[in-house]
């Protein structure tokens, strides 16, 4: 029998696109969201269920789910929102996806709810989406050609031609004033949003980009043990990756001052909900992987393009949704559904191997 699939957040900008792409697929999605005019309205042009639940009311987000039901959570900011989501879908013994790119909360899904979600026999695969699964499938790609000597991964995110959402705003608000991660000298550090720059020839151009802490510090490890260094780095800011460099190393020194991050927190989302809407379909995806021997040689290189994040992110969600992952406790999508698998279902998803 089919499992459910419930869409969370169904009426934001991301969640209507994993409604639609499932709809059109004839997964018949139960939406579900905290307003019920634009709920109702979006459930009936799709001709599928809908359902209220607020993320300030606990009960309503686990009312949501019977035993075994997948769970897609796309409200964020996942700091501020996602918990709900994810204790519920514990608590249902089911299947957990979401779409942040939180570093933070990539972090507690690993640490805090990964052991509860293993004892009950529930998955948990956060980071589902254009954040951060071509970077994980672009290094394994880029692993498995260099061969054993490959001791460091780098993966570079670029998109061109796209306007972020609200809710992504918002989210990196987040992302400059919490603490970040890195997997160096072969562990996980803590580290902040921009302690490296460099540049990989995108397109046939040099872009700069900025290092974050993505979910393939924590998972890559796993299936490659020989990796002691993986850095993840965003390229979106182009010539203003150096100004982003310096406001993440002055905001990780303010939030020092006592009370001062809930005001640059509370300044940054007020400045989060200014700004465009962006365009489903309208830009590209573009993902680089290169990996290292132990002398910093370069040993192969993948590039992976499609279409823009939030149409590549309603593809791999929805791929995923409708597969059972193998395994339980908080996985990465290279264990959740082996490489092969997964390079089709990004491939589904639009996304492809290209020429640098």
């Amino acid at each position: 029998m089919p499992r459910r699939i419930i869409i969370f957040g169904a009426t934001g900008f991301t969640g209507r696109l994993v409604a639609e792409r499932l709809a059109v697929q004839g997964a018949e999605p139960v939406l579900a969201a905290r307003s019920e005019g634009p709920l109702s309205e979006l459930a009936d042009r799709l001709g599928v269920q809908w359902r209220q639940a607020d993320a300030m009311r606990r009960n309503s987000v686990f009312a949501l789910l019977e035993p075994g039901d997948v769970m897609i959570s796309t409200v964020g900011p996942f700091a501020k929102w996602g918990e709900s989501a994810v204790r519920a879908a514990i608590a249902a013994r089911g299947t957990y996806i979401d779409t942040t790119g939180e570093p933070a909360f990539i972090r507690r899904v690993f640490d805090e709810f990964a052991g509860p979600a293993e004892r009950a026999g529930a998955t948990l695969l956060t980071a589902m989406g254009y954040d951060y699964v071509p970077g994980a499938l672009a290094a394994a790609l880029a692993l498995e050609e260099a061969g054993e000597s490959a001791v460091r991964v780098d993966v570079g995110y670029y998109a061109f031609g796209m306007t972020g959402s609200a809710g992504t705003r918002e989210s990196s608000v987040g992302i400059m004033l919490a603490p970040g991660h890195a997997f160096r000298d072969g562990r996980l550090q803590r580290t902040r949003m921009g302690d490296r720059a460099r540049t990989f020839s995108v397109r046939g151009k040099e872009r700069p980009a900025v290092s974050l802490g993505g979910s393939e510090h924590l998972t890559l490890p796993a299936s490659y043990p020989q990796l002691r260094e993986i850095n993840t780095y965003l390229g979106w800011f182009g010539p203003l990756s150096r100004p982003v460099q310096a406001a993440s190393l002055a905001s990780s020194l303010a939030v020092r001052v006592p009370g001062m991050r809930s005001v640059l927190q509370a300044a940054g989302d007020r400045a989060a909900s200014f700004g465009g809407t962006p365009q489903a379909g309208s830009g590209v995806s573009h993902v680089v992987a290169a990996a290292y021997d132990a002398g910093g040689t370069q040993l192969a290189e993948v590039q992976l393009s499609g279409p823009e994040p939030y149409t590549l992110t309603a593809g791999i969600v929805a791929w995923a949704a409708q597969r059972a992952a193998a395994g339980t406790g908080a996985l990465g999508p290279l264990h959740a559904y082996g490489l092969e698998a997964l390079e089709a279902g990004v491939a589904d998803a639009g996304l492809t191997r290209v020429s640098a």
